[in-house]
């Protein structure tokens, strides 16, 4: 409700001004009287156009949604199954979501609670006491992890990696970065430094999983999985890129 509201004046004070014109205006009276019938913004089914005319609103029911829901320890982690089947039940019956589209996922504040008041050792004892010996795999499960997950699927954001191709011992500048749908090598460049988008010649490509299995970058040049590409190619999941520049 609170979040109606604030969009509900953040809407009225924009149709106010003079400046307020032609599809933005007609979007926002739209949106107006979408949130005057408690119905959010992304609820309301606008165009791309709609959306794109508005952007600079930052509206907050416009924005997508992640559901958590908070669960008993017992349940996070021995009834996964049907803690799913009954939240996908829930989902249906929350007014303007869609199971379909929006992301959805279960928590133990009291279970991770315990978990990160414990050093590593009690941690791994902890589980073992609850006949948990995967603790990769229980950790995966914790919200730390999860909810980042979601958000980026949600938002429909990839990783790609940038690194100085180097040993660890005389370089730690390997870096992570978000990037959407139609980002390229020559756009990587851009995000490092203007000199390198002005000098690229081309980016050394692999992928995250394949380089893990060499000891270095140029080992897993030297065996073949290491392949060229031009400014234009389009960034992949998970790509590890070494971009040469003059």
């Amino acid at each position: 409700l609170e979040l109606l509201l604030a969009d509900l004046a953040h809407v009225g004070r924009r149709l106010e001004k003079n400046t307020c014109k032609g599809t933005e205006r007609s979007t926002l009276e739209k949106i107006e009287a979408g949130l005057e019938k408690g119905v959010p913004a992304r609820a309301i089914g606008l165009s791309e156009d709609e959306k794109c005319a508005i952007k600079s609103m930052g509206l907050l029911t416009l924005k997508p949604v992640v559901y958590t829901f908070n669960v008993d320890e017992v349940d996070f982690m021995f009834d996964r199954d049907g803690i799913f089947s009954r939240m996908k039940k829930e989902m249906r019956s929350i007014q303007y979501s869609d199971p379909n589209t929006q992301q959805y996922a279960i928590v133990s504040a009291k279970f991770e609670a315990e978990i990160a008041s414990k050093s590593r050792s009690e941690q791994i004892d902890y589980l073992s006491s609850l006949d948990l010996e995967n603790h990769e795999s229980v950790e995966s499960l914790l919200c730390y992890n999860i909810l980042p997950s979601l958000v980026q699927k949600l938002l429909g954001l990839s990783l790609f990696y940038t690194g100085p191709g180097v040993s660890p011992e005389r370089s730690q500048t390997t870096k992570s970065y978000l990037y959407s749908k139609g980002f390229n090598a020559l756009d990587v460049a851009s995000r490092l430094h203007g000199e390198i988008q002005r000098g690229f010649i081309c980016a050394e490509v692999t992928n995250a999983v394949t380089l893990l299995k060499h000891k270095s970058f140029f080992a897993a040049k030297e065996s073949g999985c290491i392949r060229t590409e031009g400014k234009n190619y389009p960034i992949q999941s998970n790509d590890v890129l070494f971009i040469k520049w003059t």
